[in-house]
């Protein structure tokens, strides 16, 4: 019985571990007027990438707020985040929402 115990709380452990949201990877913007992406990675860099131009980033997570510090400037930009789902919702200094949707890696 204690073995049935023991399997059914791996198996617990396991899933609870497998859904946890990140924001790891690449998000796309869903304005439809404007392509751009936000890239995070897991050693703390990023980037934030539009058809003109590449911005070269390093990242924070503190509870709901996301410090980005730009490549060239001094002081951390500060957001508040959220993920819902598969989305990255972003909210700016004018406090515009704004809605990204996680790409699927390329196999």
């Amino acid at each position: 019985m204690k073995k049935n115990y023991l399997i059914i709380i791996i198996f617990l452990i396991l899933i609870t571990g497998c859904s946890k949201k990140t924001i790891i990877g690449k998000w796309k913007s869903t304005d439809t007027k404007k392509e751009y992406y936000y890239i995070f990675n897991e050693d703390k860099t990023c980037s934030y990438e539009m058809p003109a131009a590449r911005l070269d980033c390093t990242y924070e997570i503190d509870n709901n707020q996301i410090k980005i510090l730009y490549k060239g400037n001094d002081k951390p930009n500060t957001f508040e985040f959220q993920l819902k789902d598969e989305s990255l919702i972003i909210k700016d200094e004018s406090n515009n929402y704004n809605e990204f949707t996680k790409e699927k890696p390329k196999k």
